[in-house]
Order: structure tokens, then sequence, then C-alpha cells
């Protein structure tokens, strides 16, 4: 078990959630490993869902944004079910100009909100008759006889199982494509809830095979499985009353003879919360629990949260902060002010539209992220942010946020802490900090309202970008 200190407190709560407002620290610090993971993932289902209608209307989604992002910055309680609402919105990635319906993508939140933590398998048969899902990937139009195999092909491929095992091995055929998209058919939207149901006047009953041949003959894990296979209904029936392919994919084997849902999701989620490329080795002991108990989400999150490696220098070091992440982070510790109205602008700025996954795939990770013109983006919405001085757009309190009575180095010291990043940042930067606080035509003093608003702004402006505040 990792050292419980500040720098691991701030670490989990930075991947956990969106970052730490210096009371957090203290309070989880005092709770201990065990207790502050427990809290985390023990987080009870939610249905809150934010507003929309059922057109499409440039007011509507905005507000549904701004909902959405004012609850990621403000929750304390739930700070992990958001962030894995944003996983989820992320792995399911589905877009409101293709939906364009602002009540479905309320509703498929919703979802992620209600299921995020619990059964992957529950949360997989919801988003397949999830309404926003039906429109994005086509299947309101797959019925038999008339078979449109997207939502099929990527329930393997993005959601489920992946295109090719941990050994680079396929996991599925172009028959099994068909053959799920069968499965698939059947589901509508009702224009009155906005939900998905299955019309069995559309749904092929006919006999359908999965895994009838072998992707490859070092892969023969798999047997046939061939039935009237379907989902389930809406209130959880099976229909037809025969195996859910849900369980099917859930039962696939790699060429290992390991069950292939849970490493492909249990690398996803340590990629999301940890670093990028972690081993089969470590994979498999993330996911044991999460195998043992019925794939259960919160399981596998408590064995990523309380895993040594997780609070290891790579993972706090490897992984770029997406837009949320940043701009979360940097008001949450600086406990600024804002109304919401522009926070999701500079979301989108910085590349990431809320309910606007740029594919199916949805956003590049990593690097991607501070790509030439993305990472000027994030430059400015940190000079804004440090400027704040209107809480209509973002307000900062400055006396909140130092000592009068102190010194430059205690401003520039307490100010790296704050924003969690006093332990990572080299001498050199500390001292450049330090230089430009000095750097005054006048006197250096922090009673003075004028050098107060120049160079303590000045200097956060600076702090937010850097490497070591852009990364965790």
């Amino acid at each position: 078990m990792a050292d419980w200190n500040e720098q691991n407190v701030r670490h989990l709560l930075s991947r956990a959630g969106f970052g730490a407002k210096p009371n957090d620290v203290k309070i989880f610090l005092r709770k201990g490993q065990l207790l502050t993971v427990a809290t985390l993932v023990g987080q009870s289902p939610s249905k809150a869902m934010g507003p929309g209608v059922s057109d499409v209307d440039a007011n509507s989604i905005a507000a549904l944004r701004e909902w959405w992002v004012r609850r990621m910055v403000k929750q304390n309680n739930r700070r992990l079910q958001e962030k894995m609402v944003l996983f989820w919105h992320d792995h399911f990635a589905s877009q409101y100009s293709v939906v364009k319906n602002v009540k479905r993508m309320a509703l498929q939140n919703r979802t992620f909100r209600e299921l995020g933590l619990d059964s992957f398998h529950a949360l997989v048969q919801a988003i397949t008759r999830d309404g926003a899902m039906l429109l994005m990937l086509d299947g309101k139009d797959n019925r038999k006889n008339n078979l449109n195999e997207n939502y099929g092909r990527e329930l393997m491929e993005l959601f489920v199982l992946g295109v090719a095992d941990a050994n680079g091995k396929p996991n599925y055929t172009q028959g099994d494509v068909q053959e799920l998209a069968r499965a698939c058919t059947g589901f509508q939207v009702s224009a009155t809830t906005d939900l998905g149901f299955l019309n069995p006047n559309r749904f092929d009953d006919g006999n359908k095979t999965l895994w009838a041949a072998q992707p490859n003959p070092d892969n023969p894990n798999n047997s046939p499985v061939t039935g009237n296979l379907g989902f389930e209904d809406e209130d959880g029936v099976p229909f037809p009353p025969t195996t859910n392919v849900v369980d099917i994919l859930f039962a696939h084997r790699d060429s290992d003879n390991q069950l292939t849902m849970p490493r492909f999701i249990g690398r996803k989620l340590w990629e999301w919360f940890g670093y990028p490329n972690p081993s089969k080795t470590l994979v498999d002991e993330i996911t044991s629990d999460f195998r043992a108990n019925g794939f259960v989400i919160r399981d596998l999150l408590r064995s990523i949260f309380l895993h040594e490696e997780f609070y290891s220098s790579a993972a706090k070091t490897s992984t770029v902060k997406n837009p949320c992440e940043f701009s979360f982070g940097a008001l949450r510790a600086l406990e600024a002010r804002t109304n919401f109205d522009s926070v999701h602008d500079g979301l989108d700025l910085m590349g990431m539209e809320l309910f606007e996954p740029p594919t199916v795939n949805g956003w590049n990770q990593g690097l991607a992220w501070v790509s030439t013109g993305l990472f000027l983006s994030r430059w400015g919405i940190g000079q804004e942010l440090a400027a704040g001085r209107d809480p209509k757009v973002f307000k900062l309190i400055l006396k909140k946020l130092f000592d009068e009575d102190g010194t430059v180095e205690g401003v520039v010291d307490g100010l790296l802490a704050r924003l969690g990043i006093a332990d990572y940042v080299p001498a050199g930067a500390r001292q450049a900090l330090v230089d430009y606080m000095n750097d005054y035509p006048g006197t250096v003093d922090l009673t003075d309202e004028t050098y107060v608003e120049t160079k303590v702004r000045g200097v956060i402006a600076l702090m937010l970008e850097l490497p070591e505040f852009n990364i965790h």
C-alpha cells in the first residue's frame, strides 16, 4: 500500500475527480487511504438529469452543457461519479450534431450517472436501447431484412472487446459483426419518452451464430454459440427468452484463454486514471475482483486506486490533463467564482466540446490535447482565469490565496501547493517565478493593491502554463 501523504491524496483527487480544494486534502489525509477510496467508489447511483427538450435548439444544448459543467466543478461527494460520467461519454461517444435531440442526450448522460459505477453488464444493456445511441449508430434503422451493422460492430470493436486482444490477435470476424447486427434488430425510439424500446415485429427472430469461425488458429477458445440471440427489453425481460447476447460477449476469451472484456475495459480505465500501455500482468491484477464479483465497475476502480502502481511516478507524470481536468482543477484549487456561462466555451476552444466528441472513438487523449493550436487556447484560458475580476466570467479573490504578511517566496510556494505541483516544479522554474514576482519597478509589497493585482495574477497565469500543471 502506498504512503498516504499530501502528494498521493492530491494525485488521487486529481484523477478520481477534478482536483482538490485546499481543505479537501486535509479531510482525505485524515481519513486514510482505505476509507478515502471506499468513500469515492461507494457513491450511490444518481438519477440527476440536466435540462433538455426534444428538438434542435442551441439554447437548450447550451443549458445542458452548463448544467453538467457546474455539476462536475462543484460536486464533492460525487466527484468520482461525475468523472466516470465523462469517461462513459467518451467511451460510448454520442454527438449532439447527429442525435439532434437535447433530451435524449440528457437521458444518456443520466444513464451514465445512474449505472456508471455499478454493473457493466447492465450499462451495456442500457446503452444498447438508449435513445441517443440508437440515433448515433443507426440502431433505430436496424431491422430484420434490412440490417445496419453500425452498432453491432462498435459494440464489439469499441465498447466491449476491442478489435484485437493483448497479443494482437483479432477478437471477431466480419461474420460475427453480421450475426450480432441481427441480434441487435428491433429497437426503436419512443417519440413520447425519447427512450428506446424493442418492437418484436422488427426483430430478426431466426437462429444466429457467434464465433462460427475462429479469427485465427491461435485463438481456439470460443465455441460457436447458436440460438435466437437477442437482448433484454426495456423492462429487463429477455427477448427472445434465450441467451442474452451481452452474456455471450462477456464470456468471450482471448488467445491467452482469459476473459477478453475485463482486460479490455480494465486497460482502458487504467489508461484513463493511470498511464498508457499497462502490462498484461497489471491489468490482470486490477481486474481480479471485477472478474470475481460479476463485473461491477466500482470493484475495478477500487483495485486501481488501491494499487501501488497507481501512485508511482509514471502514473503522476505520464498523462496530459484533458480540458475538463485542466480548467476544473484550476477553478477548484484557486476557489474561483464563475456563473459557468463561459466555462464550456473555454472547453470548446481547448478541443473538448461536451456532447460533441469528434468521432465514435471519442476524443484523442494524451499529447493531442497540447497540440500547438490547442495549447495556445489553454494558455489563453489560464490567463483569463488568472485575470478574473468578473464573477460572470471568472473571479479570483486574491486575498484568499496568500498571506499579506508573508514573503514573495511564501506566495510562490503557497500557490504551487494549492495547484498541487509544489513537489514537481524544478528548482529553476520555482526560482524564475520568484524572480518574476521581484521584478517590479516599485516597492515589492504584498499589501500594495497595484503590486498584487499585477504580480500575483501574473504569477498564477505563469503557473497554469507550466508543464507540471498540465500533466498528472
